[in-house]
């Protein structure tokens, strides 16, 4: 009999694999037995983790937004003001989402395949991410009149230019060099950090 140490390791080198698959062709493109095929195993050997594709896939997304949510969740101190705590969240979503480029590509492949459209609503992870980060918008107090579908613009534009960049990050490094891209990486979070002071000082005036 398998042990439940072995079958947790398992499991945890499927997610792995299966990640780097979905980041690298898509749902559609990525295929049971490629991923199976990483690890030296049988397809069926796969299927009695995860019984459908459909069920790998949902929990690689929700390794994704949840190790985005911890990490954003983690760089909150409660002593700071509500705009200090949204510039430390945008920031701690640029540093996760950077130390796990595979997971911005899974998330961007999810938004342009819709693969999971006809999921039902609480499977989808994230909008469990997408509430969160609302929430702590909400809590700064410039912005209480603004409406909420302008916060969520503003705050939908701020986390696509923190994963555009983070999948960009090989081609940028081959049109511009390595020393050029290692400045342009050490810049971007303090253009981040500029957007949102703009955002948080300015108000609902400029939104």
């Amino acid at each position: 009999m398998m042990r439940e140490e072995d079958t947790e390791d398992t499991r945890e080198r499927l997610l792995s694999a299966a990640l780097k698959q979905f980041a690298e062709r898509g749902f559609y493109g990525a295929s049971i037995a490629q991923i199976a095929a990483e690890l030296d195993l049988t397809k069926q050997a796969l299927l009695y983790y995860f019984k459908r594709k459909e069920d790998l896939y949902g929990e690689v997304l929700k390794r994704i937004t949840g190790n985005l949510l911890a990490g954003i969740q983690s760089v909150i101190n409660p002593a700071d003001t509500p705009q200090e705590q949204f510039e430390s969240l945008v920031l701690g979503y640029y540093a996760t989402v950077r130390s796990n480029p595979d997971g911005a590509r899974v998330l961007l492949r999810e938004l342009m395949d819709n693969s999971r459209a006809s999921a039902p609503r609480e499977k989808w992870y994230m909008k469990n991410l997408i509430d969160a980060v609302l929430a702590q918008l909400d809590k700064v107090e410039t912005l209480s009149d603004v409406p909420r579908a302008k916060k969520f613009a503003c705050m939908y534009q701020i986390a696509s230019a923190v994963e555009y960049f983070t999948v960009s990050e090989a081609l940028l490094k081959r049109l511009y060099g390595e020393e050029e891209f290692a400045a342009l990486s050490a810049a971007y979070p303090e253009q981040l950090r500029a957007q949102v002071r703009h955002l948080i000082e300015c108000g609902h005036h400029d939104m």
